[in-house]
């Protein structure tokens, strides 16, 4: 790998770290936020849908602009915006005011991810499955900080509202570096003067039936895996018992165990079939889920925990590529876009069920909320196609080695 991709791709990876941060750090701090608001359990999780409905106002269109007018403007914006507004969590005095700010936040967010991720994808070529699970370890590292960052700084100033000043200063690093990128490696449109028409163009890919499959594949893989960062310290301290910063500890092992599975079957999707890699890896899910969730055996379920958080993980670095290879590089955001809006969706679904099923009890919530949808995307696994030569679909010039 060449020095400026190095650089790039650390950079890149460092933006969504910092997505991942503000996002989890919320998770750490929820049972304190709860008491400070006087919210109820199912307020208190729905807090956690304002993100994930303010990406969904947002993937598609930022993904479409970006194949049209560069990624270069388009992603520093989203940037910025999740930043400024995470900070502002903080300020929040009600829960009306932090619902808010998270939802503008997610407004943020919504314009970074699909940008990244076309960008990063076109970067490296048909190598863009390893690329690419480098880039989402990001998100596990960002996630396990912010999980970290929350914990501490509640243990030591007995209040939430200081994780929300702290966690997204690590932006200021990434604002630093965004400068620098602004003439990178395909940060302006794929083709010049190309005509890409917002609306149309998304019509033209849904109206493939291997691009609509993709799309229900997201947004149920993405419902079926979203509890491990925004639910599993919750889980830990309603059903385990443990206290609030050890519940967050415990979360962040499986985490990292995300992070190795990413790379490692990101990069052996590039050599293998990623429609058959998916199938297999939906299964394997389903076990781990299933031993989790219906175990009694502490050391058990740590195992099952860490091998549920290294296989569904790694499915979504495979997904975003093969719809790249599905819909060819020059219209990767707005493929991209119509994955991220179809997770955007799965994650708003999964939150408020999850809110909804709160009367019954956190755990058996949590369990429905993970599972029913992990066998739907099992059975959208076996009718996913591999695009014919799809390693070709990116020009050789587009190719960089890893």
């Amino acid at each position: 790998m060449g020095r400026s991709s190095i650089i790039f791709l650390f950079v890149m990876t460092l933006a969504y770290a910092v997505f991942a941060i503000d996002r989890s750090v919320l998770s750490a701090v929820l049972s304190p936020m709860e008491k400070s608001f006087g919210a109820s359990n199912a307020l208190t999780l729905f807090l956690q849908s304002a993100q994930f409905i303010g990406v969904f106002c947002f993937v598609f269109l930022a993904g479409h602009l970006s194949d049209r007018y560069g990624r270069w403007p388009v992603l520093a914006m989203g940037v910025v915006v999740f930043t400024v507004f995470t900070w502002m969590i903080g300020l929040a005095s009600n829960y009306t005011e932090a619902f808010i700010f998270r939802l503008v936040s997610g407004f943020g967010e919504g314009i970074f991810w699909p940008v990244a991720m076309a960008w990063v994808a076109a970067y490296f070529g048909w190598r863009k499955g390893l690329a690419l699970g480098i880039f989402y370890v990001g998100f596990d590292i960002g996630s396990s900080s912010g999980l970290a960052i929350g914990l501490l700084t509640f243990a030591i100033y007995k209040a939430w509202q200081p994780a929300f000043f702290i966690a997204p200063s690590i932006a200021l690093l990434v604002f630093a570096c965004l400068p620098f990128m602004r003439d990178s490696k395909y940060s302006a449109p794929e083709k010049e003067g190309m005509r890409i028409r917002l609306g149309r163009d998304a019509l033209d890919l849904i109206k493939k039936k291997s691009v609509l499959l993709l799309m229900l594949f997201a947004f149920f893989a993405t419902w079926a895996s979203l509890w491990q960062t925004a639910f599993l310290p919750l889980y830990f301290n309603k059903v385990a018992h443990f206290s609030v910063p050890y519940a967050a500890l415990m979360t962040i092992p499986v985490l990292v165990s995300g992070a190795f599975g990413k790379v490692i079957l990101g990069g052996t999707s590039d050599r293998w079939k990623r429609n058959r890699l998916l199938l297999a890896i939906s299964v394997i899910v389903i076990a781990f889920y299933s031993i989790f969730f219906f175990f009694r055996n502490f050391d058990v379920d740590v195992l099952a925990a860490l091998g549920m958080g290294f296989f569904s993980a790694a499915i979504f670095p495979i997904l975003q590529s093969l719809i790249v290879d599905t819909s060819g590089a020059e219209r990767g955001g707005t493929a991209l876009g119509l994955t991220t809006s179809a997770q955007s969706l799965g994650a708003i679904f999964s939150a408020t069920f999850a809110a909804a099923f709160a009367s019954f009890g956190i755990g058996r919530a949590i369990a429905l909320d993970a599972m029913l949808p992990t066998v739907v995307i099992i059975v959208i696994a076996l009718l996913l196609v591999e695009p014919r030569m799809s390693k070709l679909n990116s020009p050789v010039e587009n190719t960089v080695s890893l």
